[in-house]
């Protein structure tokens, strides 16, 4: 039920208390949809949502979570390519920032997350499938590993002026690594899937506490420092 802190297209405002006032008026048919989409959703809350997908493709993809149904979409990946997929759904993730599908892909043999702003139309392709298990702990940290490794050309570390579980909320929230300094300092591992927003962590740190930037890629600095002047000038004009 916690599918609500991400941004669905068309139903942007949903949230847990109107979900559960809908079970109470919904016909058999929409409660089902609903409950499907509750029970195959599974929440790592990093960010603010920064992608919408369509309301369609969550009821189409959960249902066939919920049911054991094979679908097929075209999919756009991050180097551009496109191609067709028929996939075997087990289980809906929301990242905050962002929605993925982990399924098993029928025609690779494989398992693989898609995300869903990538996908065109999806649509049940007819054909039931038995369920596997999903590698590893489960389809929220085989998304997490898959965008960990997605992310590692993107990195940067700060020094905070804070001890470590001062920052747990932040450390939770761009799935980074605190170490412990001296002098109540503590290193911030941080890793993005780009500068720009490499440059808002660092940014949203910075707005908390005192901190010392230890290595950042050139480009994620040059957006930061436009950052920086940009939030001095509205400062300067409050």
């Amino acid at each position: 039920q916690r599918a609500a802190v991400s941004a669905i297209d068309g139903i942007e405002q949903t949230t847990v208390q109107l979900m559960a006032k809908l079970d109470q008026i919904l016909p058999d048919r929409l409660r089902r949809r609903v409950e499907a989409l509750r029970a195959n959703v599974d929440v790592m809350q990093w960010a603010p949502s920064i992608e919408t997908v369509p309301a369609s493709s969550l009821t189409t993809l959960s249902q066939a979570c919920r049911d054991h149904e094979e679908v097929r979409f075209d999919y756009r990946r991050r180097d551009g390519d496109e191609s067709a997929r028929l996939v075997q759904p087990h289980q809906l993730v929301s990242s905050g920032r962002r929605w993925y599908l982990v399924a098993w892909d029928v025609r690779r043999d494989d398992w693989r997350s898609f995300r869903l702003d990538r996908m065109v139309e999806p649509r049940l392709a007819g054909a039931r499938f038995a369920p596997r298990d999903v590698p590893g702990d489960g389809a929220a940290a085989f998304v997490a590993e898959g965008i960990r490794a997605m992310t590692s050309e993107h990195r940067a570390a700060v020094a905070v002026e804070a001890p470590p579980e001062a920052l747990e909320d932040l450390r939770a929230w761009f799935d980074a690594v605190a170490i412990e300094l001296d002098g109540g300092w503590t290193r911030l591992d941080l890793h993005a899937e780009t500068p720009d927003w490499l440059a808002s962590m660092i940014t949203i740190v910075a707005s908390r506490f005192e901190i010392q930037i230890l290595d950042a890629p050139p480009e994620a600095q040059r957006l930061l420092d436009a950052a920086t002047t940009r939030l001095r000038a509205r400062g300067r004009e409050g």
